[in-house]
């Protein structure tokens, strides 16, 4: 379950991915993981007090999550991402990783990141292969905030449940859907797609990681998340470490 992302959230994430697969690739005792998240909404993003108090952050924070959307890309299972709420800026991205993604209809989805001078750029491996080039230009470059059939036509989720209510019901249904195919062929299948669509590319995760890590690297995202985090808690000026 996910809220703000954070070091620990990523790290247990990473030991979930390790634990459902063996050295050989091969499915241990699950058929789909189910990622859900907890509260209010299914993740508004990285733990910003964490980069308020020390900037560096962000950079671990961004590969960790390119990390985490990679892990999920490659389990051998159907990934399913169950979102209420907002799904917003690194919350957003981890979706990528999941190859089906149901959403309420008042849900929130995007990279309204620009305003503390981020840039969604890690998400990109996994968003295209997703959305498409010009959809994923629109979403990452624009920074527009999607409901959930918007989210579907944009191509950040796959599914819009009929209402917020019975979002956990269809979600579900979904899931017994999947349990109900051959596993088998089900594997083979994400095998392939991940081939064909460049999943399997850790080279281009990396390098779009590194193009927003380095965004901590400068005075512009301390400035502006300073800014950010100033005008949201009426707090009085932070100076970064």
């Amino acid at each position: 379950m996910f809220s703000a992302l954070n070091e620990r959230l990523m790290v247990a994430a990473l030991a979930a991915d390790d634990r459902l697969i063996t050295h050989d690739g091969s499915r241990i005792g699950a058929d789909v993981l189910v990622i859900r998240g907890e509260g209010h909404s299914f993740s508004t993003g990285f733990d910003l007090a964490a980069c308020v108090a020390d900037t560096a952050q962000l950079r671990y924070l961004v590969m960790e999550l390119s990390r985490t959307v990679q892990a999920l890309r490659a389990l051998p299972i159907p990934v399913v991402c169950e979102v209420h709420g907002a799904a917003l800026a690194g919350g957003c991205a981890l979706l990528a990783g999941a190859d089906f993604v149901i959403v309420s209809p008042d849900a929130q989805l995007g990279y309204p990141v620009h305003r503390i001078g981020v840039s969604p750029a890690v998400t990109l491996p996994a968003l295209l292969a997703n959305a498409g080039t010009g959809s994923a230009r629109h979403i990452t470059m624009g920074g527009s905030i999607h409901d959930g059939p918007s989210a579907v036509r944009a191509g950040l989720a796959t599914h819009c449940a009929s209402t917020p209510e019975s979002l956990a019901h269809e979600c579900s249904a979904l899931v017994s859907s999947l349990l109900s195919k051959e596993p088998t062929a089900m594997r083979a299948i994400k095998r392939w797609i991940n081939e064909l669509d460049g999943s399997n590319d850790a080279t281009r995760f990396h390098h779009a990681a590194e193009a927003s890590a380095a965004a901590a690297e400068g005075d512009e995202f301390a400035t502006m998340l300073g800014d950010f985090w100033q005008k949201r808690h009426n707090a009085p000026p932070v100076t970064p470490q």
